[in-house]
């Protein structure tokens, strides 16, 4: 009965080893031709077979996943780039493309603490290629999300073309505005100018500068005069009163300006405020009622 046996388990073993090699040649077969369609950047191609493969469960390496997901991003299926390229992250085989790829895709679905977690590994990897885009891709995020402590400390790093982008700049401005780097803000601010007079960020906040810099000037002064009524003290107030009326004036030409772009009931009180401190009752009731 053993003897008997001999052969039809005999068959069956060769029959395995043919089907394992057949699989095997199949799976190379569509790994060369998914290698072969990504490298010509026929993502819908290297898609399908990538797919293929990880339907056979054989050979299904990290870079399989990492590049079916970056093929899957090209192609706009956003949610299985998700998918693949986490597993390529869970098998420590996702390069600085999937990365990329990676905080691409959850920005498109507005997840900005996935997208700067990736970035940041991107930017670890330091591929040349790519590292540059990187940087100023998470300065972006960085200013978005109001980490502005980070994205300061990264401004440096940024390529030249990058810090002088006007879009890039007006985020660094409004980084500075934010940590009250005001000289710094202000060189910015004017920077931008000189090329789109009508940067709503900058003008705002020049006129906000000015304004707040004239009127500390003059309670600080008034409050003074106020306590020691003396010639000498009245003439340091004149004096004063000089600088905090051509701030004024600035702070108004950047409101008015500012107003014309875009009505803003803010715009309108401070240049009511401003008015108000030019004793020009007419025209600070007439922005007061805007303001309204």
């Amino acid at each position: 009965m053993i003897k008997q046996l001999k052969f039809p388990l005999t068959f069956v073993l060769i029959g395995t080893i043919v089907l394992s090699c057949a699989v095997s040649k199949k799976n190379k077969q569509l790994s060369d031709e998914a290698k072969r369609a990504f490298e010509m950047n026929d993502f819908q191609a290297a898609l399908a077979s990538y797919e293929q493969l990880i339907a056979t469960g054989k050979g299904v390496t990290g870079d399989v996943w990492n590049k079916a997901g970056i093929a899957a991003w090209e192609v706009g299926q956003t949610e299985k780039a998700i998918d693949y390229l986490e597993k390529a992250k869970k098998e420590n085989a996702a390069d600085a493309q999937g990365l990329f790829t990676l905080a691409k895709a959850y920005r498109k679905i507005d997840n900005l603490s996935r997208e700067i977690v990736n970035l940041k590994l991107c930017v670890e990897l330091s591929q040349p290629d790519l590292l540059p885009t990187a940087r100023v891709t998470l300065f972006d995020a960085y200013v978005r999300s109001e980490n502005w402590t980070l994205a300061d400390s990264l401004w440096n790093t940024l390529a030249h073309q990058y810090q002088a982008d006007a879009s890039i700049k007006t985020g660094y401005l409004i980084v500075n505005r934010k940590l009250k780097n005001n000289q710094k803000a202000e060189v910015l601010a004017k920077e931008l100018l000189k090329s789109d007079r009508s940067n709503t960020e900058a003008l705002e906040f020049l006129g906000e500068y000015h304004f707040n810099r004239a009127d500390e000037l003059y309670v600080s002064e008034m409050n003074a005069y106020e306590k020691n009524k003396t010639t000498k003290q009245y003439k340091q107030l004149t004096e004063a009163l000089k600088k905090v009326n051509a701030d004024y004036k600035i702070s108004r030409d950047y409101f008015e300006a500012l107003y014309r772009l875009k009505p803003d009931k803010r715009y309108a009180r401070y240049l009511g405020n401003i008015y108000t401190r030019f004793e020009n009752k007419q025209k600070a009731d007439y922005w007061y009622r805007l303001a309204k």
